[in-house]
């Protein structure tokens, strides 16, 4: 599969983050594109089980530059994957499915991943969205190393009181190719 070497289709994304315990390091910034025609696909001769073949996905990483402690900003494209007969079953028409930032305290392998994403929709709509995370969680979680966490997008999620006890990142977007 190939990569769009000349993407148009371009987003600026702006992220905050807001009262973290302590820094955070962007260990990740990528979109994730995926196969939405499995026709395309190859045909499943030696599977038993007679399913198709795994739905093709790719991450294509993007920078973000540090703006300030707590602001970051990057362009990222939707149309970063060539549409093409790759296996002559027509074309294998490729979308990206959502993008996302991972960050950690220091960057270590063993700390917490704090995990914000927007959806495909969320970003064409330039929704926006806040996500929370347990401050408890940072650096990391007690036993349990490399921890995913994907956080609360709902505010109301949040027990009354136990604000304080939260940090979030924002995720902005803003369509460049208009």
């Amino acid at each position: 599969y190939k990569e769009n070497p000349s993407p148009v289709h371009a987003y600026r994304l702006r992220m905050h983050i807001h009262d973290a315990p302590g820094p955070l390091k962007v260990t990740v910034s990528a979109t994730q594109h995926d196969v939405v025609t499995p026709a395309c696909l190859p045909v499943p001769n030696d599977n038993p089980g007679g399913h198709l073949s795994p739905v093709p996905t790719n991450d294509i990483p993007f920078q973000l530059e540090r703006v300030s402690d707590t602001e970051y900003t990057g362009i990222f494209h939707a149309d970063g994957m060539i549409d093409e007969d790759y296996h002559g079953r027509g074309i294998c028409r490729w979308e990206m499915i959502q993008m996302q930032v991972q960050l950690r305290a220091t960057g270590a392998d063993k700390e917490t991943r704090f995990i914000a994403s927007l959806d495909r929709e969320q970003v064409e709509r330039e929704a926006g969205k806040r996500t929370y995370f347990w401050k408890a969680r940072y650096p990391r979680v007690d036993d349990i190393d490399d921890f995913p966490d994907l956080g609360e997008s709902d505010v109301n999620a949040i027990p009354e009181g136990s604000g304080a006890e939260f940090f979030s990142v924002s995720l902005e977007t803003e369509e460049l190719s208009k």
